[in-house]
């Protein structure tokens, strides 16, 4: 084979290669974030526990290899979250997971701190107060694609 169509033959399998992972991101699976929530407290550590959905809506089984993110609480950055194990999920089917991050309670003071700076803890009287968090991470599917994601609720709120 001469080295021009040597050439032809490595430029045709890279683009082979990048057209089968584009395809693959092309109908990615669903990540929703249903609770976040505090875990527990032990000491000056906090763990929180982010629950999460996976819905996958091809034909193929599809495994997340990674889940990670920043989890933030009214806007400051408490903790770095993730997946403890990968997940399959089912052809058109979906899987559940389980995200932990791990802070000491000086970063939730901050946030909460930062709530009431801004006022944002302040609802009805009697009412419980309220802390909104953000969750922005990517997920890393087999085979090394990445898709980027965040999600937004309140600290200790179920989504269904």
């Amino acid at each position: 084979m001469s080295p021009a169509h040597a050439r032809l033959a490595v430029l045709a399998l890279a683009l082979t290669l990048s057209a089968c992972a584009s395809l693959a991101l092309r109908n990615p699976p669903r990540i929703d974030v249903v609770g976040v929530s505090l875990d527990r407290v032990e000491g000056a550590d906090a763990y929180f526990r982010v629950d999460v959905m996976l819905t996958n809506h091809v034909a193929d089984d599809v495994v997340i290899d990674a889940l990670q993110g920043t989890l933030s609480i009214e806007g400051v950055n408490v903790a770095q979250a993730a997946l403890a194990a990968s997940v399959r999920i089912p052809a058109n089917g979906s899987a559940h997971a389980e995200m932990t991050a791990h802070t000491g309670m000086d970063a939730v003071l901050r946030a909460a701190a930062e709530a009431m700076r801004h006022g944002a803890m302040v609802g009805t009287p009697g009412a419980r107060p309220v802390l909104h968090y953000t969750l922005e991470g990517s997920a890393t599917l087999a085979g090394g694609a990445r898709l980027p994601f965040t999600r937004s609720g309140e600290l200790g709120e179920r989504r269904p």
